[in-house]
């Protein structure tokens, strides 16, 4: 009777071993992913906190996923407040590795994030491992994944599915690189029916004076070149922040014939200033401020942020090629699909002036 009754407990607990193993159960905890630098990483199957190491990076968390958010690297300002909802303007600053900003590790760690994201290879160009690797032993058991690309204006479809994959958020990933691909091809379409010899002459015009830019070739101004321009400023790349200092002499020189102002103040004063009154930009008022909420369109960081900004930059130099009615049509969608805002008319108005207005 006895082993009648044991027989029956071990038949017992193989069924239930059978219909409930142990070994999925752990499995399905758990999954590997290889990250941008084809590091071999297991990470929770579900995703509940994220933070990220670096602005460019973070922009495209917070596109996809702002619910994971754990931190912010700066201090939200009252402009990107404005298009920002409340519940993600009280996330944490944490800060991060970019720019002159060096992190703490023990301010990441404290938030408790299931992973971290870093964009350690923004430029495309390569990285040494090791230097990972000693990030990640200062994060102990919290992944450090690597995201690439994320400042390459036609490279962006890879890291953001990459981080939809990542995040388990594919079905807005998938819509993110849907916007971002049909902006690319709109774009490539009507700049690849402009003679080199009639594309606009740029400058991107830095700083409060106006008088620091970033030329051809710069991650900082690519949506120039990208959206049909010719970048004048004939100068040298500083890398990293870049920002290359010029004088009003040079800028003189190079005749541009479109002026695109980082700084909004600027933008406002230079078409009364008499020292560019000689500037065929400000001869004919074709000076524009970038618009920067809740994030900037154009530049600072590079980043899928500049995705609205390359229907603006085209409509900015060819508004004959691209209407100001299109343009409304792709920033209202992105607004609503991406930023999670409704955008009314004057504030639409307001985003897309010369000089952006924000009410």
């Amino acid at each position: 009777m006895k082993n009648n009754v044991f027989l029956a407990f071990v038949v017992l607990i193989i069924t239930i071993a059978c219909i409930f193993p142990m070994s999925a159960d752990t499995q399905a905890s758990e999954r590997a992913i290889s990250d941008a630098l084809g590091r071999e990483l297991t990470i929770p199957a579900e995703i509940t906190g994220v933070v990220s190491t670096a602005p460019p990076t973070t922009m495209t968390l917070y596109l996809i996923a702002p619910d994971l958010m754990l931190g912010w690297n700066s201090e939200l300002t009252p402009l990107q407040k404005k298009y920002i909802p409340k519940q993600y303007q009280s996330i944490p600053v944490v800060g991060g590795w970019f720019g002159k900003t060096d992190g703490n590790f023990e301010t990441f760690i404290k938030l408790n994030p299931d992973i971290i994201l870093e964009g350690r290879t923004i430029t495309g160009d390569p990285v040494d491992v090791n230097a990972v690797e000693e990030r990640q032993s200062q994060f102990g058991d919290i992944p450090l994944i690597t995201v690439q690309d994320t400042a390459n204006i036609s490279g962006y479809a890879k890291s953001i599915s990459f981080i939809g994959d990542v995040l388990n958020k594919k079905e807005k990933s998938d819509a993110l690189v849907a916007y971002y691909q049909t902006a690319l091809k709109t774009v490539k379409d009507i700049v690849s029916n402009i003679p080199e010899g009639e594309k606009i002459k740029v400058y991107y015009a830095e700083g409060p004076d106006g008088l620091a830019t970033d030329p051809s070739g710069s991650q900082h101004a690519m949506l120039i070149d990208y959206c049909g321009g010719k970048n004048v400023a004939e100068t040298t790349i500083t890398p990293g922040y870049g920002m290359t200092p010029v004088s009003l002499e040079q800028v003189l020189s190079w005749n541009p014939e479109v002026i695109i102002a980082s700084d909004s103040k600027f933008a406002s004063s230079v078409l009364t200033d008499p020292l560019w009154k000689d500037v065929p930009a400000v001869q004919s008022g074709r000076v524009y401020g970038v618009p920067v909420s809740p994030f900037s369109w154009f530049d600072r960081p590079p980043g899928t942020n500049q995705i609205p900004g390359l229907y603006w930059m085209l409509h900015t130099l060819y508004p004959e090629k691209f209407s100001t009615e299109q343009l409304k049509e792709k920033i209202t969608e992105f607004y609503s699909s991406f930023y999670g805002v409704e955008v009314s008319a004057t504030e639409l108005d307001g985003l897309i002036s010369d000089v952006p207005v924000y009410e």
